[in-house]
């Protein structure tokens, strides 16, 4: 279709699979039911195989302009046989070559929710790169401490910096984590409307705190 002629218009569509492609047919966007779940594509490559082919989920994947996934939009949800459920929605945005550094959410497990929005750190490290060094630890002829410890120093850089929503236990909090992912400032209203403010150390213990006589 050229620039000055009139798209098609629908009504209505109805589809399994959707996907948004440049000119060159290469995909931007796909919007997916839960049989139709994309795989983790990174330089072209699957490489986290079988990654979410299972899950109850439906929505939308983002790509940037090399065909990498950079973020998305996934829901769902599943009963099990004794009638108990399992429910949840994620947005995420990811970094460049990684996993998300922002994401909002909501789990709810047979009534008990947890849901807010997130901020995390990344290496520069491509995810992709990491997975395969994480394999190669895997089938190593390092001992198990060995490969937990190779493991540990391959995920550094991976640690969570700001955490805002509601906990299964009912309270509501802000908490902001230093650069090794330790909570530093805590920010609580409780389940029984108690309002608090907790500033910690490196180890987690509290230095100070609002109201100071709790």
């Amino acid at each position: 279709m050229s620039q000055n002629e009139e798209p098609n218009k629908f009504k209505k569509i109805e589809a399994e699979q959707l996907n948004i492609v440049d000119k060159n047919g290469k995909v931007k966007l796909s919007l997916f039911n839960q049989d139709n779940i994309p795989p983790a594509i990174m330089d072209g490559v699957d490489f986290i195989p079988g990654h979410r082919q299972n899950d109850p989920i439906s929505g939308l994947m983002f790509y940037n302009s090399e065909g990498d996934e950079c973020g998305g939009l996934i829901y769902g949800n599943e009963i099990k046989e004794d009638g108990s459920y399992e429910a949840g929605a994620s947005l995420t945005f990811d970094q460049y070559k990684q996993d998300q550094v922002v994401q909002m959410s909501y789990v709810d497990n047979n009534g008990e929710r947890n849901y807010g929005f997130s901020v995390y750190d990344r290496p520069e490290q491509s995810l992709k790169e990491t997975i395969e060094k994480q394999e190669e630890i895997k089938n190593s002829n390092l001992s198990d401490d060995e490969k937990d410890e190779a493991t540990k120093q391959l995920f550094e850089g991976n640690v969570p910096r700001a955490q805002m929503g509601k906990s299964t236990k009912g309270d509501v909090s802000v908490k902001l984590m230093d650069s090794k992912g330790n909570q530093r400032i805590r920010m609580v209203v409780d389940e029984n409307d108690i309002p608090k403010i907790e500033f910690l150390d490196e180890n987690g213990n509290v230095t100070y705190k609002l109201p100071p006589n709790e």
